[in-house]
């Protein structure tokens, strides 16, 4: 079994209420433990508001819990002051790469901060790792389709060698087509490069592709975490298997019905 790259215990994350009249605040994340193995692929999925994007944020240094503790196992480098062992993709690509550069500029700055610990050494090998073409080098970011500025996105963030990789719904907005360049770009990374990564999404299609463990949440909280393959083999959690079930479209009229009227009964307990 791969070691332990990162631990975390006991995580609890709140905000303030979006009522005006009351200083209480809404627990965001509640008591999540789990660990991360290196050179796997960690699936997060969940519905919008289950609390997964905020987790990947305190995984990256983004935001910081009000309780519990990450634990970092990282291999000692021959460091760049610039380099950060955690890389955060955001599902909104704009805020990596600037409009008004070029791509060449953009990825030969991150190589050179990265010094002797960059994934690759020049600007043409790291187009190569995400299928990028060599003439996409001159253009400026606002002039990409949206598959080529999340790719060059991806791989501007890579270029610093980091241990892990955690992506924000890398599938939102994409055609079929891009969702499969996608995975097949994530598979290389953790084929040939050895990378740990992340994946938040609510696409459970896609994410089954790619995952070695996986972890639904709901409501801030996990409800089932395991081996892919037996989760979407032999799913435990009710919410699990009606995940699963929409991602396949197999969910008859009165299960979505039912879903919905448990779903907003939950949310007037807890806001209660």
């Amino acid at each position: 079994m791969n070691r332990i790259i990162l631990k975390c215990e006991n995580i609890t994350y709140e905000a303030p209420d979006e009522n005006i009249f009351t200083t209480k605040k809404k627990i965001i994340l509640n008591n999540i433990s789990f660990e991360v193995f290196e050179n796997e692929i960690l699936s997060i999925a969940g519905e919008s508001g289950s609390g997964k994007t905020t987790l990947g944020k305190i995984l990256a240094g983004i935001l910081t819990p009000a309780k519990g503790e990450i634990k970092y196992f990282f291999n000692q480098r021959d460091g760049s002051k610039n380099y950060s062992a955690i890389q955060f993709l955001f599902q909104n690509n704009g805020e990596l790469i600037n409009p008004f550069r070029t791509v060449e500029s953009i990825l030969s700055e991150a190589i050179q901060k990265a010094g002797m610990n960059a994934l690759a050494k020049s600007v043409d090998e790291l187009l190569d790792l995400f299928s990028l073409p060599k003439n996409i080098k001159n253009q400026k970011g606002y002039t990409l389709s949206g598959g080529q500025q999340q790719r060059a996105a991806l791989a501007r963030i890579l270029a610093v060698n980091p241990e892990i990789i955690i992506l924000d719904e890398p599938f939102s907005a994409q055609d079929k087509e891009s969702v499969e360049n996608f995975i097949s770009i994530i598979e290389t990374l953790k084929n040939k490069s050895r990378k740990t990564i992340i994946c938040i999404s609510h696409d459970i299609k896609a994410l089954k592709h790619i995952s070695d463990n996986f972890m639904i949440m709901k409501d801030g909280e996990i409800v089932e975490k395991g081996n892919a393959n037996e989760i979407f083999s032999n799913p435990q959690h009710d919410y699990t298997k009606f995940l699963i079930k929409a991602a396949g479209y197999e969910l008859s009229a009165e299960e979505v019905k039912t879903f919905l009227k448990e779903y907003e009964q939950n949310k007037r307990y807890k806001n209660s």
